[in-house]
């Protein structure tokens, strides 16, 4: 084996080719969800032209901008191997099976060995380097169904993060992974590769609490994060934003596009992060992925390739940065069923002293204006909120709906925005912050006393709405806002 580590890849097909991403979209998911390819004969996509686009994307008969590329290839070859794990219903369609049947002569003599390997395992890789080699090792596992450990998980996410490992092993390890269903040792394993506890620092302020949304943003519903953390400063509880510009495919309004919208810099390293939160004039910062993992902030086309959602989309949410003196919190948002329970075990595990996990608006710890139909023990409405709190060093965990109406909020829907971009958004939450009454206004409110209601902070809603409406209104949100805008670009 070759020791190469300075060896650096690039997609050898730039693509990616939207009849692959549908045909990954059916098969790149878990045991019950995978649905086989030409069941019916007028089905779309159907397999054999699939295995035809990926010849010709290999012999380059395909143009460049429609072939498909390496990770495309790794993803869809690796789920193929995977369901001969699976249910009889979501393994391989007597179609799918008559296309690999049809085309195995030239897969076989013209893949290349790494997606060779990943239709066949057995046959064995020869990695390029040492570090692609770990990679290799984890998929000796993913491909058979089996879970990986911490260490191997984490190494296996730090391999990779670099550029020495070919993308159709990144886009396969990923997707395997995913199909497999990570267990909690491989949550903390993706969690840690992008910021491992043992970098996490001590900051100058008696609590703060993180705030994890996912980094793809908002394409529907106003993001209010950015204005409860004004809010909250205002009200003496300092907490930390993390997320990115832009995250395909969604590519939706995140933190940092309105705090550029607002002219803030939002290029700021962890220790100017720092100091923006324990100036008492500003009291909350905000950390791009960007600055904190560069790397990880560099694959994000490659969630595009893969077509479904890295492991590490829901693992990121939970990351901590700093620790307060005396009382550290966290706030999660979630979608997707299960990944609840992970979330809110590392934040104990992280020494955080009362965690939330919310199942919010498009994935987001942000509450609904109306509650809809109440959660049930098989079926978890948006608004539903499970954590816990340490009291006397014991954890207590707790679960509820929260029902705007219970505390004033009367909406027969939750309301959207007309426009939906960072631009509406920083204009919306400054008039907000200026008093102007309104869904947004109500949003920014609910989101705040909620939040501090339930980590206890504040120990009834009536008085945590009762003091978020105060700074609302008196203007001094509205100041901190202005001053983290003015103090991050003097830091």
């Amino acid at each position: 084996m070759a020791d190469f580590d300075s060896l650096s890849y690039t997609p050898t097909y730039p693509g990616p080719n939207d009849d692959v991403l549908e045909a990954q979209a059916r098969v790149c998911t878990g045991p019950h969800q995978t649905r086989p390819l030409g069941v019916n004969p007028s089905d779309f996509p159907q397999p054999a032209p699939i295995l035809e686009i990926v010849l010709k994307s290999i012999t380059g008969k395909l143009a460049t901008s429609d072939a498909a590329s390496a990770a495309q290839m790794g993803a869809f070859f690796a789920a193929m191997t995977l369901r001969a794990y699976f249910p009889e219903a979501t393994q391989w369609s007597p179609a799918e099976a008559a296309a690999f049947r049809k085309y195995h002569s030239a897969l076989t003599e013209q893949l290349p060995p790494e997606i060779r390997y990943l239709m066949n395992p057995e046959q064995g890789y020869v990695p390029a380097n040492a570090t692609e080699a770990v990679v290799v090792n984890a998929l000796e596992k993913i491909l058979r169904a089996k879970h990986l450990s911490y260490t191997e998980t984490r190494e296996m996410c730090e391999a990779i993060l670099s550029d020495a490992v070919n993308p159709a092993l990144k886009g396969a390890a990923l997707i395997g992974q995913r199909m497999n269903r990570e267990t909690y040792e491989e949550v903390r394993g993706y969690l840690d590769a992008f910021f491992g506890p043992e970098a996490v620092q001590p900051i100058n302020v008696d609590g703060l609490t993180h705030f994890g949304q996912p980094y793809d943003g908002a394409t529907r519903y106003f993001r209010p994060t950015l204005f409860v953390a004004a809010v909250r400063a205002a009200l003496g509880e300092a907490s930390l934003l993390h997320s990115v510009d832009a995250m395909p495919p969604k590519n939706g309004v995140t933190e940092e596009t309105i705090l550029k919208t607002l002219g803030a810099n939002t290029h700021l390293s962890l220790p100017q992060t720092a100091s923006l939160i324990t100036d008492a004039s500003v009291g909350f910062g905000y950390i791009s992925q960007r600055e904190y993992c560069r790397a990880a902030y560099d694959l994000r086309e490659l969630r595009v390739h893969i077509k479904k959602r890295p492991p590490w989309a829901a693992t990121e949410k939970a990351q901590q940065f700093f620790t307060a003196r005396e009382s550290n919190y966290m706030v999660l948002g979630y979608y997707h069923i299960g990944y609840e329970k992970p979330l809110l075990q590392l934040a104990w595990e992280r020494g955080c002293d009362a965690a939330v996990a919310i199942k919010g608006e498009e994935g987001t710890s942000h509450y609904a204006l109306r509650l809809g139909k109440p959660s049930t023990s098989d079926r978890m409405a948006v608004n539903y909120s499970q954590g816990f709190r340490c009291v006397s060093d014991v954890r207590e965990d707790f679960a509820m709906d929260i029902d705007p109406g219970v505390y004033g909020f009367e909406y027969t829907r939750s309301p959207r925005p007309e426009v939906v971009s960072a631009e509406a958004f920083a204009k919306l939450g400054v008039a907000a912050l200026s008093g102007e009454k309104g869904h947004i206004y109500d949003r920014i409110l609910l989101n705040t006393a909620m939040v501090d209601y339930l980590l206890g902070i504040c120990p009834e809603p009536a008085e945590a709405l009762a003091r978020t409406r105060t700074v609302m209104d008196n203007g001094r949100a509205l100041e901190h806002l202005r001053a983290y805008v003015r103090e991050s670009h003097r830091v």
